[in-house]
């Protein structure tokens, strides 16, 4: 889209320099493999809870190895909660963290945890069977997609897309790495070739799991310094479900289940965190019968609406959270699992600490300096940037932050006090709005100082409520180019 020719003067955009502190030591993944088995649902996977039917009459679970296995190395979520038992809504869910996303937020400005890694530099590659709504896809630099769906005829596509690096300039995805997506593409339909109904669905699995495991050698060997997001959906079990019935559903989870851990061994010894959930589950109504996840019988049920989260990371504490979540909470916990403070902008999930210790970004106007305090002792002093990442702080205290640095109006100081929970980000501006004044956002900031208008309280030769027709006339006119603004920023918020 053409932006007016005064909007880069109106909303200057500056590339932002990161200094990292490392208050303690932490160990950052290289990047991260979010592997979304589409359509399991937690109590058929997991030995704490008891699938049942509709009916009220109990089902099998399914005989896992690799899932328990990897389990004991990892962070479990017993219970996460889907808001949407639909494939659209539960992806759109799991990328923006917001509980009422659809295909058009996820196409937002910043809506993603693809675009908070675009800014930090990682490259987003897709691997999906299901699940790869437009907006998603224009959300990877490269991904390999099943447009049609197909059990029986899987004949993926390869596309591409330019994203910008918070570092300024394009993300580019390697040669190589394309070279080896359009080769596994090609090889795809010999997964679904058999004769035997079972085993294609388990085929069409295989091929995801087995594209992933290239993805990450390949990218091991060639670029071990590039982070990256590697997503893959895989979506025969969803498939089986509604098809297969309960015990065709098993039998695919349970081949999944089988093909998984060389693909998690390769994340564990390259560094890279395996994140293993669902974009919804899946009800029966009867002991072997076809099922539901949709539709109001099933919605409603905690077969439909419970899928798995399993973490697995260098600093991730291992053990069962037993606490109750929201699958809108995946986004800011996995970010919080590379590293990287905040959330995507419409998000209301928060973040699941599975860390011993805690995050904080502070941003400033301009270049300065930040000194950071714990109970009044200094904890570090950095300077000569305008971002500022502190990574291994203790959680569960209070900190002050004292920044100072070049702001509108000159040199800045400001101080602020928080109490760190989780990963956080707190930005310093020049604050000091004057009444009327518009800070570009569509609302001036909740920390401004509140200036009060001078004048009369009456009416009289200073006009209206003590203002003269002058000032009236001046209002109007910044009310109008306030409004003017929010039009365009109305206009902008997709993205081009």
């Amino acid at each position: 889209m053409q932006l007016p020719p005064f909007f880069f003067a109106t909303f200057p955009c500056p590339a932002f320099a990161l200094t990292e502190v490392e208050v303690s030591p932490v160990q950052t993944p290289n990047g991260a493999v979010l592997l979304i088995a589409d359509g399991i649902s937690a109590p058929f996977v997991y030995p704490e809870l008891t699938p049942y039917a509709l009916d009220g009459s109990p089902l099998e679970r399914a005989r896992l190895e690799a899932i328990p296995e990897i389990s004991k190395e990892s962070a479990k979520v017993l219970e996460l909660r889907v808001p949407q038992t639909f494939t659209e809504g539960g992806h759109s869910v799991l990328v923006t963290g917001n509980t009422g996303a659809d295909s058009e937020l996820v196409s937002f400005r910043d809506a993603t945890l693809f675009d908070v890694l675009h800014e930090q530099g990682y490259l987003c590659i897709g691997v999906m069977e299901k699940g790869d709504s437009w907006s998603i896809c224009a959300e990877q630099d490269a991904i390999l997609r099943d447009e049609k769906n197909s059990i029986s005829k899987l004949e993926p596509t390869l596309e591409s897309y330019e994203h910008a690096s918070g570092a300024g300039g394009v993300l580019k995805i390697p040669p190589g790495l394309l070279e080896l997506m359009e080769e596994k593409a090609t090889g795809a339909p010999g997964y679904v070739s058999s004769k035997e109904a079972g085993e294609r669905y388990s085929g069409y699995n295989r091929w995801g799991i087995d594209t992933a495991s290239s993805l990450v050698e390949y990218m091991a060997r060639e670029y071990p310094q590039q982070k990256y997001l590697l997503t893959v959906n895989v979506g025969a079990v969803d498939m089986s479900g509604h098809y297969r019935g309960n015990y065709g559903y098993l039998d695919c989870i349970e081949s999944l289940d089988a093909d998984l851990m060389p693909l998690y061994e390769l994340c564990k010894g390259n560094d890279i965190a395996f994140i293993l959930t669902a974009d919804h589950g899946m009800a029966f109504p009867t002991d072997d019968s076809r099922g539901g996840h949709q539709g109001e019988k099933y919605s409603v049920s905690d077969e439909a609406q419970l899928v798995p989260l399993i973490v697995r990371a260098p600093d991730v504490e291992s053990g069962v959270i037993k606490e109750e979540y929201g699958q809108e909470d995946a986004a800011p916990t996995l970010l919080g699992v590379l590293n990287v403070p905040g959330k995507p902008r419409f998000a209301d999930g928060e973040q699941i600490v599975l860390k011993s210790y805690v995050n904080l970004k502070v941003k400033l106007l301009g270049e300065g300096s930040v000194e950071l305090l714990k109970a009044g002792k200094p904890v570090a002093s950095p300077k000569n940037d305008d971002e500022f990442l502190f990574l291994g702080l203790e959680p569960d205290f209070t900190y002050t932050v004292r920044a100072t640095f070049e702001g509108e109006n000159g040199q800045e100081e400001k101080e602020e006090e928080l109490f760190l929970e989780t990963d956080s980000v707190i930005e310093f501006r020049d604050l000091e709005l004057k009444p009327g004044a518009y800070d570009g956002s569509g609302i001036e900031s909740a920390t401004a100082s509140n200036a009060q208008m001078g004048g009369n309280s009456g009416t009289g030769s200073n006009g209206i409520f003590g203002v003269s027709f002058g000032q009236l006339i001046g209002y109007f006119l910044i009310g109008m180019i306030n409004l003017t603004g929010l039009v365009i920023i109305a206009k902008i918020l997709k993205k081009p």
